[in-house]
């Protein structure tokens, strides 16, 4: 036990407490550095083996040594990497790890497990791409998809009221099968010699697949010459005469 002349002269000292574990960072998660020297050390007893250090100077000018954690690594000299505090158990001195993935150090390849650790991102399986299929984003698709479902659900109920309701359901429904046999004109058409937009008109007045079968049967007769948005140019086979029509004026 001491005694009171000892006390006076020689204070004790109070062990120290809150001790900051990384002060090269200065209170801050990650920091940016570049390599001065890239090279390895062995741990203390009784492990063996090689670890990846690194000479680290900040951007605070502060020179430190930071370990490399996963396997391989493709930085040298004067690469940037990302500091953040770490302990490494038996490599005395050194606090710091570098983040993988980040600036120039690359992430570890074919990493299954921890990728978040070693900046690795997960595969995507190539069948569940292929599957998935892009949502008509257009408003104004949706807009007129929701509206007519539900105009068609208000005609089953008997809900129609006002007569611009009514009259929104019949241009609807006609568009609906104007479409529909628009789709079903182009296997007995497939030489789009039509535009799409009187293709079904064509087939549901004038009955154009039974002309069609009667008068040619498997051989056709008209060769087109030239078509654009404009003109459409057609040559008959069996007459040798040429005709042209303004596909604007339709």
């Amino acid at each position: 036990m001491p005694t009171i002349n000892q006390l006076v002269n020689k204070k004790r000292v109070s062990k120290k407490i809150n001790l900051k574990k990384t002060p090269a960072l200065d209170r801050n998660p990650h920091k940016h550095g570049t390599c001065i020297s890239v090279f390895t050390k062995t741990p203390r007893k009784p492990n063996s083996a090689l670890r990846k250090v690194a000479k680290v100077r900040l951007v605070n000018s502060r020179i430190i040594s930071v370990y490399i954690p996963g396997e391989g690594h493709n930085i040298s000299r004067f690469s940037d990497v990302l500091v953040a505090g770490r302990r490494i158990r038996d490599l005395p001195g050194v606090k710091y790890g570098a983040l993988r993935g980040k600036f120039d150090l690359s992430d570890v390849r074919d990493k299954r497990n921890g990728r978040s650790k070693y900046g690795c991102s997960k595969v995507k399986n190539e069948l569940l791409d292929l599957s998935t299929k892009k949502r008509n984003r257009n408003f104004k698709n949706r807009f007129y998809y929701k509206s007519f479902c539900r105009m068609y659900i208000l005609s089953i109920l008997g809900k129609l009221k006002t007569l611009d309701q009514k009259r929104y359901w019949l241009k609807a429904h006609f568009y609906f099968n104007l479409l529909l046999l628009n789709n079903k004109s182009k296997g007995f058409d497939f030489r789009g010699h039509f535009q799409h937009k009187f293709k079904g008109l064509l087939s549901y007045l004038y009955k154009y697949r039974e002309d069609y079968l009667e008068k040619y049967g498997s051989k056709y007769p008209y060769k087109v010459l030239f078509v654009n948005r404009k003109v459409l140019i057609v040559k008959n086979l069996a007459k040798q005469e040429v005709y042209r029509y303004d596909l604007k004026k339709n």
